[in-house]
């Protein structure tokens, strides 16, 4: 496995795991989708058995300039603009077809992506369910921007879904690097599917090539590498009956060969994991994520690596 072992990928041998807790519903009540998001806290509650809650994050209003002093806001206006926050979202789940009165709804201030993280963490959370709104700029937070930082900032994968997000998708394609984070990406689209599903897991290869001898022999070596390894992942996944379960090596870029490939395939879900060891890429979560989630038309599974904190 000299190929893979020097790309510094990760074993795939630890146990994976689906965290029994809660599924938090994030939104700010003025969406104008929250039938895909309900959905999708409707399919992620029976997949991994968490109950929903919803959750709002109002974020204070800045103090105001006077002269050389900052005059602070009072601690009522905030309070009622949560309220009002609390009222936007009760009537949301009301009525939203998939919604349910008896959700839990909380409403915190400060920072909604870093209170999202803290809030999902300190919860147990199994999972956040946001949103990705691309053309409307009153979307607050059910928007791309907030929901890629609150995976900067989160522990807990985070499921972003759009408008047209199916009540369950029927072919997911995973982005595969063999690092655990992907790994468990893999495992939590795999119980996100429909009965009668597909899966596929997608390692993109370096596209970079060269004609040197040391070149064509580490590139054969690589590729030798992959079907063990993918089976080996197979194995682990433990595959419910009914789902079909593909393994494909493209080459060329991460993102775009994996968005590329998943728009090809018609899938409706697409999983990646993240790695953040060092300050900069906890900052930037990676570019593969980032650019998944900006830039993908369907629903993206991401899901965190460890990081030093």
């Amino acid at each position: 496995m000299t190929a893979i072992a020097n790309m510094h990928f990760t074993s795939p041998s630890r146990s994976i795991s689906v965290v029994e807790g809660p599924i938090l519903v994030a939104s700010d009540g003025s969406a104008v989708s929250h039938e895909a998001l309900f959905n999708a806290a409707r399919l992620a509650s029976s997949a991994f058995g968490g109950s929903i809650e919803v959750i709002g994050v109002c974020e204070p209003m800045p103090g105001v300039a006077a002269g050389m002093d900052v005059l602070p806001v009072p601690a009522e206006i905030d309070e009622a603009r949560r309220a009002s926050m609390v009222d936007d979202l009760h009537r949301s789940v009301n009525i939203a077809a998939a919604g349910d009165p008896s959700w839990p709804i909380n409403v915190l201030v400060g920072s909604p992506p870093r209170t999202l993280a803290v809030e999902a963490e300190r919860r147990g959370a199994a999972l956040i369910v946001m949103g990705i709104g691309r053309h409307n700029p009153l979307d607050r937070l059910f928007g791309t921007e907030t929901t890629l930082a609150t995976l900067r900032e989160s522990r807990v994968p985070v499921l972003a879904v759009g408008p047209n997000f199916p009540a369950a998708p029927s072919h997911a394609v995973v982005g595969l690097d063999f690092s655990v984070a992907s790994i468990q990406a893999a495992h939590l689209a795999l119980h996100l599917l429909a009965p009668g599903g597909k899966i596929t897991l997608v390692h993109v290869r370096p596209r970079f090539e060269h004609p040197s001898a040391d070149w064509q022999a580490w590139d054969a070596d690589y590729g030798r590498t992959l079907p063990p390894l993918f089976d080996q992942i197979v194995s682990q996944l433990e595959v419910p009956a009914g789902i079909a379960v593909e393994t494909v090596t493209v080459r060329g870029d991460p993102a775009p060969a994996l968005l590329a490939f998943a728009q090809q395939s018609n899938a409706d879900l697409v999983g990646v994991g993240t790695q953040r060891h060092s300050l900069f890429e906890r900052l930037v979560v990676g570019s593969v994520a980032t650019r998944v989630l900006r830039t993908a038309r369907v629903g993206v599974l991401a899901v965190p690596g460890r990081s030093d904190k």
